[in-house]
């Protein structure tokens, strides 16, 4: 017990000792078709985007979504389909992000270092169903 208390102070004095700046979240390419969600992101807007990506045309988008962003995204997929009739379908792919962040020194002494952590990312893939005109009720008689 004593011990995770001295390695939380130790923690601490590091923390006081260094001013974090976090990288920024790294980007994949970003297409026409792939919508990100953070936690700032409005649902409704979102949801709207989604659509007219649909309405455009386009077969398939792709939701991306980091650490607690993953719950906005997941409901924004989940709508999506709710509303779509069973025209649409989904597939999820996880992931993990690197980030790497620096510990700035506050006193010049001390060198710059680097802080790696991991954060869980969600590709959700939707698109459209395809119907197959041959098992078609209305052709099959």
């Amino acid at each position: 017990m004593e011990k995770e208390l001295i390695k939380e102070k130790h923690v601490r004095n590091t923390y006081n000792k260094y001013a974090l700046k976090k990288k920024p979240i790294p980007k994949f390419k970003q297409r026409k078709n792939d919508v990100y969600v953070t936690n700032k992101s409005s649902l409704k807007q979102q949801h709207k985007r989604c659509e007219d990506l649909f309405n455009s045309g386009i077969q398939e988008i792709y939701v991306h979504c980091v650490g607690n962003a993953i719950k906005q995204g997941l409901n924004l997929a989940l709508n999506l389909i709710n509303n779509s009739n069973g025209g649409l379908s989904y597939a999820v792919y996880t992931s993990t992000i690197r980030y790497i962040d620096e510990l700035h020194p506050l006193y010049d002494d001390e060198d710059i270092t680097i802080q790696k952590r991991n954060n869980s990312a969600i590709h959700i893939k939707i698109f459209r169903n395809t119907i197959n005109l041959l098992t078609s009720p209305s052709t099959a008689n």
